[in-house]
């Protein structure tokens, strides 16, 4: 298998931190793997609130104006109970309909690379059930947001 380039931290412009509740744990006592893609749901939800997507965060249609396609991950370091962890995302592709999230998972205290992942999200319109073209002014807010100087 061909060894992937990992992402850096600092090729971000979004990050959330998290800690490890008892509940994301398996009977290894480390971190489940389900638990990652909530970490990511994490993210995502903080990355469109920095958007300034939606004033509104009770409507969650304007919230989240996507639907997920496809997520995976790749483990790399096994996390334990009470570790914090931070969750970085970044845009790194957008097509007519779809548009694709990376992700990366350090340690906070140590910043080892604990996981990195991948997410495509489709631009939906949850009243007629269907895809829609990405909007321009979705489009710009997240060209802006990842283009602005760190």
């Amino acid at each position: 298998m061909r060894e992937e380039k990992l992402p850096r931290s600092d090729d971000f412009h979004f990050q959330c931190e998290v800690e490890v509740r008892f509940r994301d744990l398996d009977a290894m006592g480390h971190v489940n793997n389900a638990a990652y893609f909530t970490y990511f749901e994490v993210a995502r939800t903080g990355y469109m609130k920095a958007l300034g997507h939606c004033k509104d965060e009770d409507d969650l249609f304007k919230l989240y104006p996507f639907i997920l396609l496809e997520v995976r991950c790749r483990f790399i370091s096994a996390v334990g109970l009470a570790e914090r962890l931070r969750v970085f995302l970044r845009t790194v592709f957008m097509g007519s309909k779809s548009f694709v999230f990376e992700y990366l998972i350090t340690g906070k205290d140590d910043d080892r690379v604990v996981a990195v992942g991948r997410s495509i999200q489709v631009y939906y319109d949850y009243q007629k059930k269907c895809s829609l073209p990405i909007p321009d002014n979705f489009r710009v807010k997240i060209e802006t947001f990842e283009l602005a100087p760190k």
